[in-house]
């Protein structure tokens, strides 16, 4: 080998021993870029709610919504026991009403008929008073020219 062999071939194991470094070099570049992720992942982990955790938490919001749709059920009955109430009482409320008209319907209707027998009675009246006024004033005449 010659001198120009020899150099080139130390520069090729120069350079390829760089390129081995600098590759050594990203590598561990990488690998402390990785672990500080892996420290703060690790950090974020721990402010997470661990599985026991999340499972009561889930526990209790459903034995809320239980409890609220009870509350929810009951609430609804005692709003149907009172529709129910308010229905009756407002039927009996009609019927008490009705017989009320139907018993001032009655009442009018006796009136109507009284307001017309008395009506004819005072025509009666009237009529017998002016054959009577008439009588007393025939009589009277009768009686003016035997005098």
């Amino acid at each position: 080998m010659s001198a120009a062999g020899l150099a080139f071939s130390i520069l090729a194991a120069v350079i390829s021993a760089g390129g081995v470094l600098v590759a050594v070099g990203v590598f561990k570049g990488r690998i402390n870029q990785n672990a500080e992720t892996l420290k703060i992942q690790a950090g974020r982990i721990e402010e997470l709610a661990s599985k026991n955790e999340v499972g009561e938490a889930v526990r209790h919001v459903n034995s809320g919504i239980e409890t609220s749709m009870k509350r929810a059920d009951e609430l609804l009955a005692i709003m149907r026991d009172r529709a129910e109430e308010d229905r009756s009482r407002g039927q009996s409320q009609y019927r008490e009403f009705m017989a009320t008209i139907n018993g001032h319907e009655k009442r009018i209707s006796s009136l109507e008929t009284q307001q017309t027998a008395t009506a004819k009675s005072l025509d009666e009246i009237k009529a017998d008073l002016k054959d009577g006024f008439r009588d007393i004033q025939n009589e009277l005449k009768e009686l003016g020219k035997k005098t």
